[in-house]
């Protein structure tokens, strides 16, 4: 019996490893080395704590936002471990057209100045452009105030065509979260469904222990 219970609480850590695993290979880190050269995109957007850029790093991927919120590419992908974002609004660089209630963003395109009045756990800057690249997502520190950014799709990491070595900004989303403080970078927080996972195990060998001990008085 003993045996049969560790043997669940095992797969089902190693269940848990899976799932984790899966979230984590989403998002690439903003700096590194790939087959075009050493890149670093932390500094690119000022305010901030960390970064991510989706994979592939050519998905072209969009920022979909079409409710229910569940939906969102950021939840769907938890983007720095976190599922539970909310849509803001955007950004829209080629028009200077901004819907975000949160931020101004200079028309200069190249600041951005805090102007929400609400208290926020959580803010996230997801830059957008086309093809050859993918989406590029910063984490900002709280709380938020005010900095400069530019363009994150240069090559390296993105494998840019021709002589190309940078591609202009799409547009910017913003995302925010309410409640506690957190997130780590990549997507490498566990996920709820993990915890639960890990914790059953535990709770399993802890259970077959009191029981074989029950069985097996001294």
């Amino acid at each position: 019996m003993f045996k049969t219970v560790l043997s669940k609480a095992v797969i089902g850590c190693a269940a848990a490893m899976v799932l984790n695993g899966a979230a984590v290979a989403a998002t690439a880190s903003c700096f590194g080395a790939n087959a075009t050269g050493n890149y670093d995109l932390r500094g690119l957007l000022t305010g901030t704590k960390d970064c991510l850029i989706l994979q592939p790093l050519d998905g072209q991927a969009n920022d979909s936002v079409s409710p229910p919120a569940s939906t969102y590419t950021v939840n769907v992908e938890s983007f720095f471990g976190m599922s539970n974002w909310s849509f803001d609004g955007k950004y829209e660089l080629s028009g200077a057209s901004d819907s975000s209630s949160l931020f101004n963003f200079g028309s200069d395109n190249a600041s951005y100045n805090y102007t929400g009045l609400g208290t926020y756990s959580n803010l996230m800057f997801v830059f957008k452009d086309g093809a050859q690249t993918n989406l590029v997502a910063y984490l900002l520190s709280i709380p938020a105030g005010s900095g400069a950014y530019s363009t994150p799709f240069t090559k390296p990491p993105f494998d840019l065509s021709g002589n190309s070595t940078a591609h202009q900004i799409s547009h910017i989303s913003v995302y925010y979260t309410t409640g506690e403080i957190g997130g780590g970078g990549n997507g490498e927080v566990p996920e709820p469904t993990t915890v639960a996972l890990l914790g059953l195990g535990l709770l399993g060998f802890a259970a077959s222990r009191r029981k074989s001990a029950r069985s097996n008085p001294a």
